[in-house]
């Protein structure tokens, strides 16, 4: 019966307005403006621009505008770094291999070394490898210019 009276009583946009209104003095205090508010829009033009405002791009008040930089640094070891120049030489004499054959070849030959959820990891490494690769034949530079690595390249003549 309590929860019936009180139930009753509770608005749905009056709630809407105080938690606008809190998140307002929140992204104030936090941006170091202590303003009133009151030249915000009511919560009638509010709600009536709501079929719209996702085209004005994201409208929280504690949303961050750029991402984060990706990390340099590696978290795991890398399963691959003993074996990869193999690999190279496996890659060098047959391009369009896959990596799932790439590591069935590793499995035969170095039992139980390399499971099968290592598969992702060495995708990966070959979609790189690939990208310098053809950025190197496209470009004809031997230096990845995005991110200054140098492509592993196994048996490559230098062009002179």
């Amino acid at each position: 019966m309590k929860l019936q009276a009180e139930l009753s009583q509770l608005d749905p946009l009056d709630l809407l307005h105080r938690i606008r209104d809190s998140q307002a003095a929140l992204a104030a205090l936090s941006s170091g403006e202590l303003g009133s508010g009151e030249e915000r829009e009511s919560l009638e033009e509010f709600l009536a621009g709501l079929p719209t405002l996702w085209r004005q791009g994201e409208a929280r008040p504690t949303h961050r505008e750029c991402a984060p930089k990706p990390r340099a640094w590696r978290t795991h070891k890398d399963p691959f770094e003993k074996v990869w120049p193999e690999i190279l030489l496996w890659l060098q004499q047959e391009p369009d291999a896959t990596a799932k054959s790439l590591l069935e070849r590793l499995g035969e030959k170095y039992a139980g070394q390399f499971p099968d959820g290592q598969l992702r990891t060495l995708q990966r490494r070959i979609r790189d490898w690939r990208r310098v690769m053809a950025r190197t034949l496209v470009h004809g530079c031997h230096e990845d210019e995005g991110s200054g690595e140098t492509p592993i390249v196994v048996g490559a003549k230098e062009n002179a």
